[in-house]
């Protein structure tokens, strides 16, 4: 163990220093104790260092600290201490250009581990991390598991109060609503995960979403993916959020967007959750209409004066009384549609909360 330090500390080549770099790594997975006591032999600032060592010819020196620093950092708040200490953070602008490193899983579960501070009295620094994080995530050549683990580390830091103004700065709002749209479910599951923490946290991430131009398209299409409950649970509910706290701009918008179509969708065929959230929303739609609520009767209702002016010549008058007699009668029907498909998907949200209790009842009389 203290060869290893040695060399770490006092390596001539870049070689030497990667071998040394896996060893530190190879013995702080095989032994806890070992783990804890490497720090205390000063192994964290040359690994720390080694980051950003310019004189290596390849990536294996960088990737195999990242490495060390990962199995140091893990389970132990000390440790993972030490690293921000040694710098770490301070030198990520410095690897965002590193293609290598960057996009590697070992320095994005170093990160992930590092940021569990944020759970701590540790004074984490966000300011230092958010560039890095959203540069990644905006990246379209860093994989999709690397970007799995930078979407957990917004998550930890979207968490905490402290650092929801700091995430909606910087600019993750748009990098998420981007990765909304990934063709990879996880990603675009993880992501609506995150924009939903900021929207119920903090009245800056809603507003950052309303301000976007990209935001309501995202989240139609999201509701349209009717192979993930999860990204039409998390979709629906930015909705439900935008919906009542946005402008009447931003519903028209969705509107025209076909967010009734994609909700009308989701609250027949959606997970109960989401059909909840749907059939919400659409009564607040509906009520953006500012129609008068239609009174029961077989059919849209005609008045006479109106028909008789259907009927009659040619006129500009009686013609213009005549298409509003039709657009009224138009206006009617789809809103005794839209009762119609939301008296459904209310009853099929019922229906499914009577199953559930069926079930648990039926269940519990059952003999184990």
């Amino acid at each position: 163990m203290r060869a290893a330090v040695k060399r770490l500390s006092f390596g001539v080549t870049t070689e030497e220093r990667r071998e040394a770099a896996t060893e530190v790594a190879r013995l702080a997975r095989s032994d806890e104790q070992r783990k804890r006591l490497l720090p205390e032999l000063g192994v964290v600032p040359p690994l720390v260092a080694m980051l950003e060592d310019g004189r290596a010819a390849d990536s294996g020196a960088r990737l195999a600290a990242a490495e060390a620093l990962h199995e140091l950092a893990r389970g132990t708040h000390r440790n993972k201490v030490h690293i921000v200490k040694a710098g770490l953070l301070k030198k990520l602008p410095r690897l965002t250009d590193d293609k290598d490193l960057s996009r590697s899983q070992h320095l994005a579960h170093l990160l992930l581990s590092i940021s569990s501070l944020v759970n701590t009295d540790f004074p984490l620094s966000s300011s230092e991390l958010l560039p890095f994080l959203v540069a990644a995530l905006s990246a379209d050549d860093v994989p999709a598991d690397t970007k799995l683990s930078y979407l957990a580390i917004l998550r930890n830091l979207s968490a905490k109060l402290e650092h929801v103004r700091a995430v909606v700065s910087s600019g993750a709002v748009r990098a998420l609503l981007a990765l909304s749209l990934d063709k990879k479910t996880t990603t675009s599951e993880a992501a609506l995960s995150v924009l939903g923490d900021l929207a119920s946290a903090s009245a800056a991430g809603r507003k950052a979403m309303e301000e976007d131009a990209t935001a309501a398209r995202a989240l139609v299409e999201a509701m349209t993916r009717h192979e993930s409950a999860r990204c039409q649970e998390h979709a629906a509910y930015l909705v439900m959020v935008l919906a009542h706290d946005g402008s009447p701009a931003l519903r028209r918008e969705m509107r025209r967007l076909g967010a009734v179509q994609a909700l009308l969708e989701v609250s027949l065929l959606g997970s109960p959750l989401a059909q909840r959230r749907a059939a919400k929303v659409l009564q607040w739609f509906k009520d953006d209409d500012g129609q008068s609520r239609i009174r029961a009767h077989s059919g849209p209702r005609m008045e006479v004066g109106a028909a008789a002016s259907c009927r009659g010549g040619d006129d500009g008058e009686g013609a213009k009384d005549c298409r509003n007699a039709v657009d009224k009668i138009v206006k009617q029907s789809l809103d005794r549609n839209m009762k119609s498909i939301l008296r459904r998907a209310t009853a099929s949200v019922d229906m499914t909360n009577v199953k559930l209790l069926a079930t648990s009842s039926s269940s519990k009389s059952l003999p184990c």
